[in-house]
């Protein structure tokens, strides 16, 4: 066998061996570079001349034995590997999303994969979201619990989220949400006075007493906190934010532009999360 028949033999087993590793319906993994780089480097050394005979013996036994090899590799990756599938993903960690280094607590049930929307009312973008969320919550699977949690990041942010957790309470949280939206979008009244939040609630059939306990109750204190110390640890820089169980932070970006974006990738984060289980 002359050194060039032997030389393309090489590289033909060598594409074999290569094309073997993956599925061609596998997306590109992030960090095939330095692989690639090795392998670049593995055909620039099987060029260098050969010119003893027992290194061509060698050389031509290796090389019928890789041909071997990935011939076997290919018979047995013929069909699709559960490694396959799970990397065979649409949005990525960095560019659609950032996954937290501790995953934090959720208030669902366990058997829940928690999908939370951090928002505040004075938001435009989160007034905008409302009706997409809304419709999108129609459809979640049974196995998916959506929760409000409002970001408390200034006296006007505590007044608001203290009005949602007050609604939560009072059993009218289906009325007050999308008053709350339209009362700051639609009529230019901020509720940031008693006698705009006591007219809000008013309209939603609760008496002035009877808000007046729960705005100011242990409960609606205490859940205040605790949404503050959790958009802190979620690292909320911006409204409207989506957290998946939280573990996965979907944010608005260049890529990811829309909330119904921001929704596509939860649908994938939380088809992860049943992947886990």
């Amino acid at each position: 066998m002359n050194f060039r028949k032997l030389i393309s033999l090489f590289i033909l087993s060598l594409a074999l061996a290569l094309s073997a590793c993956d599925s061609p319906e596998q997306a590109p993994v992030e960090g095939a570079a330095p692989e690639m780089a090795e392998q670049t480097q593995a055909v620039k050394e099987s060029e260098k001349p050969v010119t003893e005979t027992s290194e061509l013996a060698s050389v031509e036994e290796s090389v019928s034995d890789d041909a071997e090899a990935a011939a076997d590799d290919a018979i047995e990756l013929t069909a699709p590997t559960a490694a396959t599938e799970a990397t065979n993903w649409k949005y990525s960690e960095g560019t659609h999303f950032r996954r937290l280094t501790t995953s934090q607590g959720t208030s669902s049930a366990p058997d829940k994969i928690e999908v939370a929307e951090m928002f505040w009312y004075g938001c435009g973008h989160c007034a905008d979201f409302e009706p997409i969320l809304n419709a999108w919550m129609k459809q979640v699977a049974a196995d998916v619990s959506v929760v409000k949690i409002p970001v408390i990041w200034s006296p006007t942010h505590q007044i608001h989220g203290r009005i949602m957790y007050t609604a939560e309470v009072l059993g009218v949280l289906d009325k007050i949400h999308p008053a709350t939206y339209e009362s700051i979008h639609q009529k230019g009244v901020l509720l940031t006075t008693d006698e705009e939040i006591v007219a809000l609630f008013a309209a939603a059939g609760v008496d002035e007493a009877t808000f007046r306990e729960a705005y100011g109750s242990f409960g609606v204190t205490s859940a205040l906190k605790r949404a503050e110390n959790l958009a802190r640890r979620y690292g909320i820089r911006s409204t409207p934010v989506v957290v998946v169980n939280g573990k996965y932070v979907v944010e608005r970006s260049e890529n990811v532009p829309s909330g119904a974006v921001q929704l596509q990738v939860t649908d994938e984060l939380i088809e992860r999360e049943r992947r886990e289980r």
